[in-house]
């Protein structure tokens, strides 16, 4: 059964603490993670040591209390953006939920489809990603991905689960495999030390898209209400994430380092994991491992996905919805071959969802926990309509210092990313916007009086 946006009943939800830690653990460990660890190898070893230990667990601290509201009222992501955006305001949060999670398929899909030229290769001699005409072969790895991906998604959470424990196990067995061949490959201690061509971009230009590589995870809220504790919400969340995300991008940062030892070329574009592994000569299995890893992490989005768009629309046919997301997939992932170069698809598309989330769970965040003192009651969030369409919820249509502040943070961080970028090259992005929206919010809140009626006191 798939609730769409209504509440989950405690008696009903099935996933504990190793289910969420392997789903995201799962989701973690993708393709993603490895070429985002690529890329931002070019600023060393060091920096990528410290973002996966430090950085990254202290970033997704906010994330993760997304988790436990939604386990505390079995509420999807879209409804637990209600008290800060109100009761209509939160179907415009669902459509933000579902553009960003329609994208991340396109980048995922297109670097399984890179490993899949290789397996096609082997088969059948086709010329692989890079060769001359290989579009072909890239353009049936998007449709073969996609098409299995999709069959899963209709299957509903309870599918995605069991997946999820099939897909760990072999991801950790690759993962590990391949940590062994890549430092038996490359000196360890060589890597720590080889000094890398000068970077490109700065280091707040990496956190602005770790921003949104971390919080567009959008639908922690629609696995999080599933979990039998709050301990598992959050911290088997959290834990999962952590440990598969930060490996990944260890294991691809290490094997771009290793590629510059041997050829002298640093290339972020071809940071990918297909092209590594070729280089290493894992063979046909690692490439399949890596098609695995890919499914597994885009199932979960594209249901988030579908989620966010039953929460924009409200809408009591929640299957429905998920065969219309696993359709439009299918063109979506074709959205990287419009981009001369897959690099810039990936740097845009995490701009582009940065941009909405980091905003978004700062208000979602000190609205629900510092401005209401988590005093929400599930009839707030589950109430239904008068005969006008207005809400009977006490928290009311809109929250008009929810979208205030909404606003001048998405302002401020595009301007910095697209106007202001030496500034933001020193300062990030991200940083300003999570101040400016939530010291906003709590001014027009706390302040100004704003919404004190559906405070809840």
């Amino acid at each position: 059964m798939e609730y769409g946006t209504h509440r989950i009943p405690k008696e009903e939800r099935s996933y504990g603490f190793w289910d969420l830690t392997v789903t995201w653990f799962g989701s973690g460990v993708n393709t993603g993670s490895w070429f985002f660890g690529g890329m931002a190898a070019a600023l060393g070893l060091g920096f990528v040591l410290q973002y996966s230990l430090i950085y990254l667990p202290l970033m997704m601290i906010p994330w993760a209390m997304i988790g436990w509201i939604a386990w505390k009222h079995g509420a999807s992501t879209v409804t637990s953006t209600i008290p800060s955006l109100g009761v209509k305001g939160a179907r415009i949060a669902g459509i933000g939920e579902f553009f960003g999670m329609i994208g991340w398929p396109a980048v995922n899909t297109f670097i399984a489809a890179i490993s899949l030229t290789y397996v096609f290769g082997t088969m059948w001699g086709w010329p692989t990603y890079g060769q001359p005409g290989a579009t072909g072969p890239l353009m049936l790895g998007i449709l073969v991905t996609a098409l299995v991906q999709g069959a899963i998604v209709v299957s509903g959470h309870e599918a995605i689960k069991y997946l999820e424990w099939v897909a760990v196990v072999l991801l950790i067995v690759l993962g590990v495999w391949e940590t062994i061949v890549v430092l038996g490959h490359w000196d360890l201690a060589k890597i720590r030390t080889v000094t890398m061509p000068a970077a490109e971009n700065s280091m707040a230009f990496y956190f602005d898209l770790a921003f949104g590589f971390c919080w567009g995870w959008a639908m922690i809220g629609d696995f999080g209400r599933f979990a039998k504790t709050p301990v598992a919400a959050t911290g088997g969340s959290w834990l999962g994430v952590n440990l598969g995300q930060g490996w990944f991008m260890l294991v691809g940062a290490i094997g771009v380092i290793g590629v510059v030892l041997d050829t002298g070329v640093y290339d972020p574009a071809a940071s990918d994991p297909s092209s590594i592994i070729a280089s290493l000569g894992l063979g046909t299995v690692a490439f399949l491992v890596v098609f695995f890893a890919t499914v597994s992490t885009n199932v979960t989005v594209l249901y988030g996905a579908g989620m966010g768009l039953i929460g924009a629309t409200r809408s009591s046919s929640p299957k429905k919805y998920l065969w219309f997301i696993a359709i439009l997939q299918l063109v979506m992932c074709f959205l990287p071959l419009l981009f001369a170069r897959f690099i810039d698809f990936f740097t845009f598309f995490l701009t582009l969802v940065g941009g909405i989330f980091v905003p978004l769970w700062t208000i979602v965040v000190l609205d629900y926990f510092v401005v209401r003192r988590m005093r929400v009651k599930d009839a707030d969030l589950f109430a239904g309509e008068r005969s006008d369409g207005t809400t009977l919820s006490r928290l009311g249509d809109w929250n008009a210092a929810g979208w205030w502040a909404m606003a001048l943070g998405l302002a401020t961080f595009y301007l910095l990313h697209y106007g202001l970028t030496d500034l933001a090259a020193a300062i990030t992005a991200s940083f300003p916007a999570i101040f400016v929206s939530g010291a906003a919010y709590l001014i027009l809140t706390l302040a100004a009086g704003y919404g004190r009626q559906s405070r809840l006191a």
